[in-house]
């Protein structure tokens, strides 16, 4: 489209068309700029020197003056950016780096599924039902967009300490992990990257389950509704009716976690997600399921491999799966741990991708996997007997 060739009224009608709003007093070159970047030219000149001249306050008058929003809660550096980019600093979209060769290892000959480090440019080649080794971000930024039916996902709490506090009677010791500490402002920007990437590898109207603690839960629900607008369905409970004793003495004994159930799309916009009803009612004695599950810690058996501080049993991660997906879904986990959600996914004919940076916890989520496939593989192998 030649949009030199059009008239202002032409490039106006362009603009409503694709629901751009505030263009009535822009000229024509800023008409032009508006449609090909779909970011709202800004009127009068400023630069860089003059904004870090201005103060706080003088910095949100010219936002409000320009008609930009959400610039309350912005530090000064923030506020510069927004001015001069017109692009909110927290709801900015990152492009994708190029990936040199060197960053890129050959997939591990001597276990199937397992990739080291992988990266997609197309849906063609995404690495279905492997692990990916890696920053989950930056592995993100390399898949295409909207290829997700789903995400369930148990991200840093930001809860651990450098040396963590156990007592006499048990051997447990406190969250002490160093991938789970962060200074405030940066588990704050770290948790808006990564629910940027989910938000756009998700399909629209995509389930969102995600995981969290007090210490994190409340962090995510606001970056969910108040940043990107996207609609909460439910808070589910779960409730651990064996969980650790309060060391300090000092509370009451914390023993719930939080999964946060979003869809991919805005509050008002969000509609026909999936949520297995009949499947829900029928697990729980034909009667409707309510969002407080009641579910032990993760079993032994289930941790005969190796450790994660935060494992979830196969039981609440059943639920989600049964609940928010149908069978041939893609389901993707960002912090995947030991596999838990891949193990469940297999198990439901669900397709997965599973991402996670210590390589520890992923050679035992590997061996979980090929257990899980040696066991199918006998049952189909008995099943063809008969």
């Amino acid at each position: 489209m030649n949009y030199q060739q059009m008239t202002n009224k032409e490039l106006k009608a362009e603009l409503k068309k694709r629901g751009l709003k505030g263009y009535s007093s822009l000229k024509k070159t800023q008409l032009i700029e508006y449609l090909s970047t779909g970011i709202r030219p800004l009127n009068g000149t400023i630069n860089q020197a003059n904004c870090s001249k201005m103060r706080v306050k003088e910095l949100r008058e010219e936002l409000k003056k320009r008609g930009l929003k959400g610039y309350s809660s912005l530090k000064k550096t923030q506020l510069i950016e927004y001015l001069l980019t017109g692009i909110h600093p927290l709801k900015s979209t990152q492009i994708s780096p190029k990936i040199a060769e060197s960053e890129i290892r050959d997939a591990s000959s001597g276990s199937i599924g397992y990739s080291p480090t992988l990266f997609a440019r197309t849906i063609e080649e995404l690495p279905i039902n492997q692990i990916v080794s890696g920053d989950c971000i930056k592995i993100m930024r390399s898949f295409p967009d909207g290829v997700f039916d789903c995400c369930i996902t148990d991200p840093p709490f930001n809860m651990s300490r450098k040396k963590g506090l156990g007592w006499a009677f048990s051997s447990h010791v406190t969250m002490q992990e160093q991938w789970d500490i962060f200074a405030q402002d940066d588990y704050f920007q770290f948790t808006v990257d990564w629910i940027t990437e989910v938000l756009r590898l998700l399909k629209t109207n995509g389930n969102f389950f995600v995981f969290g603690s007090f210490h994190c839960i409340f962090t995510i629900g606001f970056i969910l509704q108040s940043l990107f607008n996207r609609r909460i369905i439910s808070q589910i409970v779960w409730y651990k009716p064996n969980a650790q004793p309060n060391i300090t003495c000092r509370m009451f004994t914390e023993s719930t976690e939080f999964v946060i159930w979003a869809v991919n799309n805005e509050s008002k916009k969000a509609k026909n997600w999936t949520f297995n009803y009949e499947a829900m009612k029928a697990m729980n004695n034909n009667k409707q399921m309510r969002n407080m599950w009641e579910i032990p810690l993760t079993k032994p058996s289930e941790r005969k491999y190796g450790k994660h501080p935060s494992q979830k049993p196969s039981a609440v991660i059943n639920r989600l799966i049964l609940a928010g997906t149908n069978e041939d879904d893609l389901i993707l986990d960002p912090f995947s741990g030991t596999g838990t959600t891949a193990v469940v996914a297999e198990q439901h004919n669900r397709r997965w991708i599973m991402i996670e940076k210590e390589e520890t916890y992923n050679q035992i989520a590997q061996q979980r996997i090929e257990e899980l496939s040696n066991t199918l593989f006998e049952d189909e192998s008995e099943n063809d007997w008969q």
